[in-house]
């Protein structure tokens, strides 16, 4: 276990403390890879803001490469109790939650002096948000899988938030599913990979090409158990990483380019609260577990294009307190970002959010 902060681990951390008194600790992270010559990685930060007069607001802040703020922490619209996702693609910013008129989305800036504009996608109004997927498309558009337009049958599939101010649009629906639910989505250059759990919490995938057809029946990626949840699919060379939990472990499969399986079912690791990004060819996984005689440790480990997993893995946390809440993870050229969520002290039960860089080679 390589620990992020030794000094001798390689790893170049830099620390920052995101945010104190926390009500709600679901945060969500992007990084930008910067890349011309006085251009270093960038990272911003977004999550729920509880009110006191009851309300919610989406908070969000920007972040060097050296974890240093570069952008202050402002609000950029009202939200419902449910947290925020946040995507990067080229040099923006995008943030998707759901307020009173349902799916929001804004593109917000450094500039705290550029309000964001607010936009919604106008067909997602009544959808119950636990029961949505989003993901991020090779164009930078914005991919949603939910019930969208259906009676709860089947998942429909959406194009929002698009590049050059397209407007959103339809693009599928399954025709195989039986009461599909907690979906997963995923695209590349030629298609869209669809994952849902079905009554039995069997986990079932299907591909819709370019144009929206669906392409076969759907393949069953693992057969029915008690219970399963927090399905992800992450795009990887040829094809899709599928990861979910089941009890106590972490498991994945690698989906070929047809969605269907191209692996055996994998356990990544044993903890809760998977956060998958990709990484080159392969993915990156967050987790929490249990290290050493540390209870629920932020814990990153490297899966390789075909499911592999890395043998070592890289301690983000420190151990002082149990991590809360789900971590977020993301990438911006060389550097790896982790946030996560701690009670405040023994006397003070809000959350304190910190946010962790470390050189991706760290990874191994």
């Amino acid at each position: 276990m390589i620990k992020a902060t030794d000094r001798q681990s390689g790893c170049n951390d830099a620390e920052f403390e995101v945010a104190q008194y926390l009500q709600r600790g679901e945060l969500t992270l992007a990084g930008l890879p910067g890349g011309a010559a006085d251009k270093k990685p960038e990272f911003a930060a977004s999550w729920l803001v509880k009110l006191q007069n009851g309300r919610s607001q989406i908070g969000f802040a920007g972040y060097d490469h050296l974890a240093r703020r570069v952008a202050r922490d402002r609000g950029i619209g009202n939200a419902k109790e449910h947290a925020p996702k946040l995507f990067s693609t080229d040099d923006a910013w995008t943030v998707v939650w759901f307020d009173e008129q349902g799916l929001a989305y804004a593109h917000p800036r450094f500039d705290t002096n550029a309000k964001p504009e607010i936009e919604h996608l106008s067909a997602a109004t009544a959808i119950n948000p636990a029961e949505v997927a989003l993901g991020s498309t090779p164009d930078g558009s914005l991919i949603v899988a939910s019930h969208i337009g259906t009676n709860g049958d089947q998942l429909s599939v959406f194009l929002f938030a698009t590049a050059g101010k397209r407007q959103a649009s339809a693009v599928g629906i399954t025709k195989a599913g039986k009461k599909p639910h907690d979906p997963a989505v995923t695209a590349d250059e030629t298609g869209y990979t669809v994952a849902w759990l079905e009554e039995d919490n069997r986990i079932v995938a299907t591909r819709l090409d370019d144009k929206g057809d669906q392409q076969g029946a759907g393949a069953i990626i693992a057969k029915p158990a008690d219970k399963r949840d927090n399905l992800d699919l992450t795009r990887v060379k040829d094809g899709g990483l599928l990861t979910w939990q089941e009890g106590d472990r972490i498991l994945a499969r690698k989906l070929d380019k047809a969605g269907k399986p191209a692996s055996d079912i994998v356990v990544v690791g044993t903890g809760k609260h998977p956060s998958v990004i990709s990484s080159g060819d392969g993915a990156i996984v967050a987790m929490l577990a249990k290290v050493e005689d540390a209870e629920d440790q932020l814990v990153l480990v490297r899966v390789d294009p075909n499911a592999a997993v890395s043998p070592a893995a890289v301690r983000i946390s420190e151990g002082a307190k149990p991590v809360l809440d789900p971590p977020a993870i993301a990438l911006g050229g060389n550097r790896l970002a982790a946030v996560w969520t701690e009670v405040m002290s023994p006397t003070i039960k809000s959350k304190r959010a910190w946010l962790r860089l470390i050189d991706q080679s760290c990874l191994k």
